[in-house]
């Protein structure tokens, strides 16, 4: 009997070939995605932000290079909170520039928080921040003070130079399983929000993120999410600060869509 397919089998055979490459594929690719152990985080797109903005994501300076847990780095980890708790209307903001105290960037706060690198008996902002004394003490009384853990990592950044190093938070791991709010969401928010947000008022909105209950409401609101990915329907936050990393919002995504949890 004659192969009526005998002339074409110049293509029959590549074309089973392609066939069985493309079958191996799809098999490698289901195989790998069944063996994926760790929950992607929420996905940032241009349609959160509309396209504007920075899209709240990024603060590392996108040098290439890793962050080194053994260092401290003034963009990511100091200038946050010196912002929410110093840097504001009334104390020590560009504007107001309280006993002429600027602490709204590495240059000011160096200069005229009279910082001296590897020595924090002379430098001014550890004194200031330490001091028992009410009258000198910073915050002043009756502001939110910063805790234990935030002037532990400012004698530290002053005892390694008083560095503006940069690295990129980006290139580091970011494990968005287990997320909760107790060990993930409340520390970011004790370091670059409660400083503004202690207290509900009209000059902050009414937000007031210093407990469960305030950052819960802010997030079923959809203005949690939508003002630290600077969604132009929010406001952008932190307001004047360094953004949040894309690691961090993804945390606090995942946070909300699970139910913004008290866990």
């Amino acid at each position: 009997m004659i192969n009526k397919y005998k002339n074409y089998g110049w293509f029959i055979s590549p074309l089973r070939f392609g066939i069985n490459v493309l079958f191996f594929s799809f098999s490698v690719f289901l195989f790998s995605m069944q063996s994926c152990k760790h929950e992607p985080l929420v996905p940032i797109t241009n349609n959160d932000n509309g396209g504007g903005g920075n899209g709240g994501g990024g603060n590392g300076g996108g040098n290439g290079l890793p962050c080194n847990p053994d260092s401290i780095y003034f963009q990511q980890q100091i200038l946050p909170f010196l912002v929410s708790n110093c840097a504001k209307s009334g104390c020590h903001d560009a504007a107001t520039a309280e006993d002429g105290v600027i602490l709204d960037s590495y240059v000011n706060v160096m200069n005229t928080g009279e910082v001296t690198p590897f020595d924090l008996n002379d430098s001014k902002l550890w004194e200031v921040i330490t001091t028992t004394d009410p009258d000198d003490k910073m915050p002043p009384a009756g502001e939110p003070q910063l805790n234990q853990q935030q002037i532990a990592m400012i004698a530290q950044w002053i005892n390694q130079g008083a560095q503006n190093l940069v690295c990129d938070d980006e290139l580091g791991p970011c494990d968005s399983t287990g997320v909760s709010y107790l060990a993930t969401v409340k520390p970011i928010m004790q370091n670059k929000c409660v400083g503004c947000h202690t207290t509900g008022n009209s000059t902050n909105g009414f937000v007031n993120l210093s407990s469960y209950a305030g950052v819960q409401a802010t997030a079923q609101s959809g203005a949690l999410v939508g003002s630290i990915i600077h969604n132009p329907m929010y406001a952008a936050m932190p307001k004047n600060g360094p953004s949040l990393s894309t690691c961090e919002i993804g945390k606090i995504r995942n946070w909300v869509a699970e139910g913004a949890l008290n866990n």
